[in-house]
């Protein structure tokens, strides 16, 4: 079979010199560039010259040829997996996100929600606006932990070749997304999950719009001053504090600092409870990955600390620190390994592992491209011809 064949081709390539259409039979692939020199414009534009049905071959096609490498990086991906015992289609799909109800946290103040589309040009400039201080890194996910519910939840077509195909073109391997959130999982301890799910409710504006893709916990950690409905903080309080006396809406604006401060304490915990563990999730199948909430400069600290304990969720957990002993930890923790030598070289190691297996994900993305002949076309060929309906059959005299 081509594809058989085409992977043992893909395998001994990338090991002798990295050549994506080195010839290895008379109909292997045309000559095509090195891949240095294919710019990921480039790449995405060969991949458009793919049919649907090769598209599909290809995605299948590029984890097998990953899961034959048996890198460190899908060793940690496995482990992940084997993590959830049900089948991944199974999992539950992020349900639309809840918003606080002002006939019940705002009476006085009724103003109907109006929940926008995802798509609208006012939710695309807020998504930004309050997602401006949380680095890109270039994995397009379909998975997420969500830490109101304890659960992970489908945010997209997990299987969806060009996403797949892409997310390899930056290094990410099939199911990593997925890995994270499942090692997210393993690392949530519960403790915070009733701030988790008053601040997983959606963030609406005072005229009574609902942001899909935003909540409450993405405009507190955005560090911007931006509006915020009474219903909303009120509802928080509500949740978290049963207080339903202190404050009632409309809350005027002379108390408005002594309510949110009320409120930011919450948060402030749920932030360094989840923060922590959202980055040592993505530090435990990638490398040089970026980090949100400040956790960049721990990056290297955070790899020695996987490398010390194998790779294992369960062992990091067992050493979380509450939040109220955060911040200690984190200064005792940044001592013990910067003061050990062995320790941070070991981190490094681990990430400089980690960031030669991304590299080769993107390697054999493009192997495969070349192998398909994709980097050779002009255009997409033509769609097959469907084929010809039988014909009827013939009819019977009454």
């Amino acid at each position: 079979m081509k594809f058989v064949r085409a992977l043992v081709w893909i395998l001994a390539s990338l090991d002798a010199s990295l050549s994506i259409a080195a010839a290895q039979s008379p109909d292997a692939a045309p000559q095509s560039p090195p891949a240095a020199a294919l710019t990921d414009e480039r790449l995405r534009e060969a991949w458009g010259y793919l049919l649907p049905s090769e598209q599909i071959d290809a995605a299948v096609y590029l984890r097998d040829a990953l899961k034959y490498r048996g890198t460190f990086q899908q060793g940690l991906i496995d482990f992940a997996l084997s993590l959830e015992p049900r089948d991944l289609g199974q999992l539950p799909v992020a349900p639309p996100t809840p918003f606080y109800a002002p006939e019940i946290h705002a009476p006085r103040q009724p103003i109907a929600r109006d929940r926008m589309e995802p798509e609208d040009p006012r939710c695309v400039k807020q998504r930004a606006l309050l997602l401006a201080n949380v680095p890109k890194t270039g994995l397009d996910s379909a998975w997420r932990y969500d830490w109101a519910s304890g659960e992970v939840q489908r945010t997209g077509n997990d299987r969806d070749p060009s996403r797949l195909f892409f997310n390899a073109l930056a290094g990410f391997p099939p199911d990593l997304d997925i890995a994270q959130a499942l090692i997210e999982r393993a690392l949530d301890d519960g403790e915070q999950r009733k701030v988790h799910r008053a601040l997983a409710h959606a963030y609406t504006d005072r005229a009574g719009k609902v942001y899909p893709g935003l909540t409450l916990y993405d405009a507190w950690s955005s560090g911007r001053e931006m509006e915020m409905p009474d219903v909303d903080v009120l509802g928080v309080l509500h949740d978290l504090a049963n207080d339903w006396k202190t404050w009632i809406a409309p809350v005027p604006d002379s108390q408005h600092d002594e309510l949110y401060a009320r409120v930011f304490v919450f948060f402030h915990d749920a932030k360094r409870h989840r923060g922590l563990r959202t980055a040592l999730a993505m530090t435990f199948g990638s490398g040089s990955i970026a980090l949100r909430d400040g956790y960049i400069g721990h990056r290297d600290r955070m790899h020695s600390w996987w490398d010390e304990h194998s790779s294992t969720p369960a062992e990091i957990a067992k050493a979380l620190p509450t939040v109220d002993a955060w911040a200690e930890f984190l200064e005792g923790w940044s001592e013990r390994i910067d003061g050990d030598a062995l320790a941070t070289q070991r981190g490094q190691v681990r990430r400089a592992t980690l960031d030669q297996d991304a590299a080769q994900v993107r390697t054999t993305a493009i192997a495969i491209l070349g192998e398909l002949g994709a980097l050779a076309r002009k255009e997409r060929p033509p769609l097959p011809s469907p084929p010809p309906a039988p014909p009827e059959p013939p009819k019977r005299d009454k």
